[in-house]
């Protein structure tokens, strides 16, 4: 697992080094810090990383511009700052925890764990996903999106107004960060269940789901019967 520290305090940051040592092991390749939020967007834009561990305070300098950017990447994000205040916003951009300082290393194991899917917790809130555009960041409220679906290494978010952007994240990353709305129907396909017209058995072992915009998506015999009893009991 390759680690990106984003702290500006250097005691802090090597506490935190510490703790991801003692946390990870083994499955720690490389860890890195960054003090600055310039070097750390840098890092972030030009090497590969599995998890970045990222104040929102750094010298001074709002780390919501990293946050975003964190979003649009293809990494998991682990809040560790003092902002408690914060939570609730950063929980929206799709982070998977929020460890409030001070914190020790059974907090910071619980923290990798939810990356693992090991300790699910509560139910995601993001209300975004963020985009890379050119050389910015475009920041789509997930009301504004009808269903993803994979697209090779990345992930088509389709848009309820017509067309789609690229989001560079991997459908299990999806999954942890989607709220209750979204519904896997497919190795392939999340969609959002407020939007679904139809769904059932079309022919042989086929099954599909077909959206009020009138899209169609193919849908598992699983995904099938988890929507019925979805339906059935009044969710959504």
């Amino acid at each position: 697992m390759r680690v990106l520290i984003v702290e500006d305090e250097r005691p802090i940051a090597s506490y935190i080094e510490a703790l991801t040592r003692e946390c990870l092991g083994s499955r720690l390749s490389t860890v890195h810090q960054c003090h600055e939020l310039e070097r750390a967007a840098e890092h972030l834009a030009t090497r590969a990383v599995d998890v970045c561990l990222l104040d929102l305070n750094l010298n001074g300098e709002d780390g919501y511009r990293l946050l975003t950017e964190a979003a649009a990447g293809s990494f998991h994000t682990i809040v560790i700052s003092a902002n408690t205040d914060r939570a609730v916003e950063a929980f929206r951009y799709g982070v998977v925890d929020f460890v409030s300082k001070p914190f020790d290393v059974e907090r910071l194991r619980q923290a990798f764990a939810r990356i693992d899917a090991a300790s699910p917790g509560a139910p995601p809130i993001t209300k975004y996903v963020c985009i890379r555009r050119g050389g910015g960041i475009r920041v789509l409220p997930l009301e504004a999106i009808a269903h993803f679906r994979a697209a090779g290494h990345y992930v088509e978010a389709h848009l309820a107004a017509g067309g789609f952007e690229l989001l560079d994240k991997s459908m299990a990353q999806l999954e942890r960060m989607l709220p209750g709305h979204f519904a896997r129907v497919h190795r392939s396909c999340f969609v959002d269940v407020r939007r679904i017209d139809w769904f059932g058995h079309v022919s042989g072992g086929r099954y599909e789901v077909r959206l009020r915009d009138g899209t169609v998506l193919p849908l598992s015999r699983k995904a099938a019967h988890d929507l019925r009893d979805r339906v059935e009991a009044g969710d959504d």
